[in-house]
């Protein structure tokens, strides 16, 4: 599942993925927070600035699965360093914007295989 308020960078990655991954893209965090309760959601991608909606997000997908791999891309900027390190405990990665679409997938491979 990949989360992005931008459906362009969430096209993007769909694009990127398809051959491979069965990708749901969305706009919405209230898509994810529904379709990984009720499905077999193997993987989160969320784009998006760290703020208290997306980090009380990642603290509930944690406490529900900790299994579950989550993995946050944004710009890092130094006003959002607190935010930065609570998210930390709560995700498997957090790629800085700009990442690089290989080191993506190859961690995707990594975290859906396990």
């Amino acid at each position: 599942m990949f989360y992005s308020q931008d459906i362009t960078i969430g096209y993007s990655f769909l694009m990127y993925l398809q051959n491979v991954y069965d990708v749901t893209v969305t706009t919405d965090l209230n898509v994810i927070k529904m379709l990984s309760d009720n499905s077999s959601v193997d993987l989160i991608i969320i784009d998006s600035d760290p703020n208290k909606e997306i980090e009380l997000f990642c603290e509930a997908l944690k406490e529900k699965n900790n299994r579950l791999p989550v993995i946050i891309f944004y710009v890092y900027k130094d006003k959002i360093k607190e935010l930065d390190d609570n998210i930390r405990k709560y995700v498997n990665t957090i790629f800085y914007k700009p990442y690089d679409f290989n080191e993506v997938s190859k961690l995707v491979n990594t975290l859906t295989m396990s």
